[in-house]
């Protein structure tokens, strides 16, 4: 005599908890949260595909259902994937990604790095208001996909400053990079503020393989600070690559 269906134990009761954990997080905008869940749901993932041919044949579970929680796995793995390296807003690299995927290539090869603050965005956001200030994040954030492309990078650092990353020893080719965003950012407009300007402080710092990233992140920091005292909207290049220590 079979259980009633009410009794019988749920066979995908593990599976499912660790999709609820993992749904829960994909909503929340903490990175721990999301690094815990994405570790855990790679770790199941990996459990059902190793143990997939053994349940199969020593249980009622049949290969459709299994392969129907294998999907689920992978595609919210991915999705986690991609939050846990992307800044939730503008979906560029968020600063942690872009801090490492830089410091494995100055471990490979110099580099030129592209430092990039909006101009005047506190104003931005107090005459216009934030959704407004959001539109603008999201403008430069998609100028910036479409004007950096593999092997370049490129990643929102935080507030109004993002970063490019051009792996080069000839800093001609940052130079060319930085003044097209430059151009392109002016001309950005936003449907709802047609009358909103938009401009932005650059700089530029290269570096020689093994470089540290701390030391070329402060020049490169220092030199946007001397754009903006020196008038914004321009380029601030520093000539000298960074040696290594």
């Amino acid at each position: 005599m079979q259980p009633s269906p009410e009794l019988q134990p749920d066979l995908f009761e593990r599976e499912k908890a660790v999709l609820d954990r993992a749904l829960r997080a994909h909503a929340d905008p903490s990175f721990a949260v999301v690094h815990f869940a994405l570790a855990e749901l790679i770790a199941e993932y990996e459990r059902v595909i190793r143990d997939m041919r053994r349940v199969i044949s020593h249980s009622d579970r049949t290969e459709l259902e299994l392969n129907i929680a294998n999907q689920r796995l992978r595609e919210l793995t991915k999705a986690l994937t991609f939050q846990n390296r992307h800044d939730g807003l503008t979906r560029l690299l968020n600063r942690n990604t872009f801090i490492f995927e830089t410091e494995r290539l100055l471990t490979q090869a110099p580099v030129a790095l592209i430092l990039l603050d909006i101009d005047h965005f506190k104003q931005v956001n107090d005459r216009y208001g934030h959704p407004t200030g959001d539109k603008v994040l999201m403008g430069l954030a998609a100028l910036l996909h479409n004007l950096v492309k593999a092997p370049n990078f490129s990643g929102r650092m935080g507030g109004e400053e993002f970063a490019a990353l051009i792996p080069t020893d000839q800093i001609r080719d940052a130079i060319n990079i930085a003044e097209l965003i430059s151009s392109q950012i002016r001309d950005l407009r936003c449907d709802n503020e047609p009358g909103l300007r938009i401009t932005a402080s650059l700089s530029i710092t290269a570096a020689k393989a093994n470089a540290p990233f701390e030391q070329l992140y402060l020049c490169g920091d220092d030199a946007l600070y001397r754009a903006k005292h020196n008038g914004r909207d321009r380029i601030e290049i520093v000539w000298s690559p960074l040696e290594t220590q």
